[in-house]
């Protein structure tokens, strides 16, 4: 290549670090490279939680798709809703044994933003997708088990379906893929919309 010059950006960016939706995405039938570029994120409390995901893939695919105006980037967020409120990631082992209990024999909604941009065209798709999760009756001994064998401090809920979920899930209800963190029936359908 010669210096000073750039090759062409791919057609499909993925704005997000996330190895979780890298893996997703690869499942589709098209390339892509990971392009994600940091940007103030909207917290909860600022927007009501059902929009505060879609607000951030907004952001996150916006950042790519100024730098890359010829690629479809895809942005993407997701929070879990129990009770009306975010739960994000716990704070500590403990605050990961509450969240746990407290979901127990429960339902809770995972909600994911996702937002298709190009700025060389002025593409912009965004949605939202929410997945009912219920969970099995915990004990005390199965959750600290659970613990044993998955990262919680990583995981927003405390938990992670692709991981040992079926110790702890007892139902599904939609997009199993929106809650590791990629609605990809959805995004696939988008995608064929659009002329790549």
């Amino acid at each position: 290549m010669i210096s000073g010059l750039s090759s062409p950006a791919p057609r499909l960016s993925l704005a997000s670090l996330s190895p979780r939706r890298r893996e997703l995405l690869a499942r589709l039938p098209y390339p892509f490279e990971v392009r994600s570029l940091p940007v103030r994120e909207f917290s909860d409390g600022e927007l009501p939680a059902g929009e505060l995901p879609l607000r951030n893939a907004e952001a996150k695919a916006q950042a790519v798709a100024e730098n890359f105006p010829d690629a479809v980037v895809v942005g993407a967020d997701t929070v879990i809703i129990f009770d009306g409120r975010i739960i994000g990631k716990p704070r500590d082992a403990a605050d990961a044994f509450r969240t746990l209990s407290e979901l127990s024999g429960r339902t809770h909604e995972v909600v994911t933003g996702v937002a298709l941009l190009r700025r060389r065209d002025a593409l912009r798709k965004s949605w939202s997708v929410g997945t009912r999760v219920t969970f099995k009756n915990l004990s005390p001994d199965t959750i600290r088990e659970y613990m044993k064998r998955v990262d919680v401090l990583d995981k927003a809920g405390s938990y992670a379906l692709q991981e040992h979920g079926g110790m702890i899930v007892a139902r599904v209800d939609g997009d199993a893929d929106n809650v590791v963190g990629l609605p990809l029936e959805r995004l696939a359908a988008e995608l064929a919309d659009l002329e790549m």
